[in-house]
């Protein structure tokens, strides 16, 4: 996890001297995909967030609408339990890194895809046990955004992934919205 955190870190360094950067956040509501068979109760969303940066990298690569993003992202908690007990609960988060294809459809309002990895933390919790494990998983996401001015915009995402804790494995998604800064 340090090696991929400095590695983020060395590329957002670098590309800051040579593109437009942004920051944004958005909250949400996530999914995780849990096994419900043998319990009375089960909730499988939860909200989570989303902590991004990105670089437009479009003028230095010869590609419009081009960025690279770093991110972390919080897919939340599902849980199953008999009657009042909790006996399992799933927690998902993620460090992303993705390239960002953005097309304007109008000066103010854009759509986004979003393709690239995470390295995802899938941890399973039971009253008598706990088993988490980080894995390298494909990153997939889509959004649209719409432009309040040169540098605020107000975002809408969905991002999908998935998770192996382990003790499970299954796809993990968060639909959000929230706001992007560009400087």
């Amino acid at each position: 996890m340090k090696h991929i955190l400095t590695g983020a870190l060395a590329l957002a360094v670098s590309a800051s001297a040579l593109a437009e950067n942004y920051i944004g956040a958005t909250i949400g509501s996530s999914h995780i995909d849990i096994d419900c068979s043998l319990s009375t109760a089960c909730e499988s969303s939860d909200t989570g967030f989303k902590l991004y940066g990105g670089f437009d990298v479009s003028r230095h690569a010869s590609v419009p609408g081009l960025a690279l993003e770093v991110g972390y992202i919080d897919f939340g908690t599902a849980r199953t339990s008999i009657g009042p007990i909790t006996t399992r609960t799933i927690d998902v988060s993620a460090l992303t890194f993705a390239a960002a294809m953005r097309v304007h459809f109008t000066p103010a309002f854009s759509g986004v895809g979003r393709l690239g990895l995470a390295y995802v933390d899938g941890k399973t919790s039971t009253p008598v046990s706990s088993k988490s494990s980080s894995n390298l998983k494909l990153l997939g996401g889509l959004g649209l955004e719409y432009s309040l001015n040169k540098q605020f915009k107000i975002v809408g995402a969905a991002d999908f992934t998935t998770y192996d804790s382990g003790a499970d494995t299954g796809s993990a998604h968060l639909i959000s919205v929230g706001a992007q800064y560009g400087f």
